[in-house]
């Protein structure tokens, strides 16, 4: 991999780089500039919107990484039937450095809003239960547990298509929060200001890098309003992270044992789902999840 990237950065960046000196993230230094060489798997069509965003956020002084274009001034870089694409690395911080941006108001960027989540989210169950006819005898850990995370985003889905979300204002997010990645331009969508905030302390949460007693305190110190706050649970709701495993297993990028990292705490999230209800019934009027709410009341 790291030859490819050798070989790209020369033929369409014009960099002479050591593949010694490139790092299995794609991380590599060039004239006291940190850049990173990018496999890009989301849709081409949406580079376009990509790059515009790239460039606005910066004319905006909304801290972001840059896109670099390639000798024949195109963004995207198609080599061994694979797409990449060039960013400058300016900011490299931690993730907890969250910040709510508005996203920026151009029909041009409207392909890049993932805030429809229940039909998303249906779409998504719909193919993994199409998936499951064919593979069921061939992964007995999924086969054991999907059935339940399949349920748990049905609650999602039907609580979220219950909101009336008129006029709910969307911002820059990201698709997933990925460790020191914040200002990938790469990864960023339009929706609601509560993805990132979720999706960061979901995935810390089964990582083993908070507590439920951290995640509470995390969210008794945000000021949202009373529609983040539901939506909020709503997404917490949505197992996304086993849903991500479930990929990774099937498109043989991870063994079918690590799903036991997640199952193992089905109990624990249950309790954080609860806790979480908890905190936002004291804020807002909140509809709770019946079978949840018997379980540990």
């Amino acid at each position: 991999m790291v030859i490819i990237m050798r070989n790209i950065l020369q033929l369409f960046y014009e960099m002479i780089v050591n593949p010694n000196d490139i790092d299995n993230k794609g991380y590599f230094s060039y004239n006291n500039h940190l850049f990173c060489l990018y496999e890009y798997k989301r849709n081409p069509k949406e580079i376009d919107a990509l790059d515009y965003l790239n460039a606005l956020m910066q004319e905006n002084k909304i801290m972001i990484n840059r896109i670099i274009r390639n000798v024949y001034n195109n963004v995207l870089t198609f080599y061994n039937n694979k797409n990449y694409v060039l960013v400058m690395i300016n900011y490299r911080e931690n993730q907890a450095n969250l910040k709510f941006t508005l996203a920026i108001n151009n029909q041009r960027l409207d392909i890049l809003k993932r805030c429809d989540w229940g039909r998303l989210w249906s779409i998504k169950i719909d193919y993994i239960e199409y998936q499951l006819k064919h593979i069921r005898n061939s992964y007995p850990l999924i086969n054991a547990s999907v059935n339940y995370y399949i349920g748990l985003a049905e609650n999602a889905i039907s609580y979220f298509n219950m909101l009336n979300l008129a006029n709910i204002p969307l911002y820059i997010e990201h698709r997933r929060i990925l460790d020191m990645d914040i200002y990938n331009p790469l990864e960023l969508i339009f929706d609601y200001k509560v993805r990132d905030i979720s999706e960061y302390l979901k995935n810390n949460f089964i990582q083993g890098k908070m507590t439920i007693a951290d995640i509470l305190a995390y969210l008794k110190n945000l000021t949202l309003n009373n529609m983040d706050y539901l939506l909020l649970y709503v997404r917490f709701l949505y197992p996304s992270f086993y849903f991500d495993k479930y990929s990774e297993i099937i498109n043989d990028m991870a063994k079918e044992s690590e799903i036991t990292k997640i199952t193992d705490l089905v109990y624990d999230y249950e309790e954080l789902l609860y806790e979480i209800y908890l905190i936002i019934k004291k804020k807002t009027n909140i509809l709770g999840i019946e079978w949840l709410n018997q379980k540990y009341m």
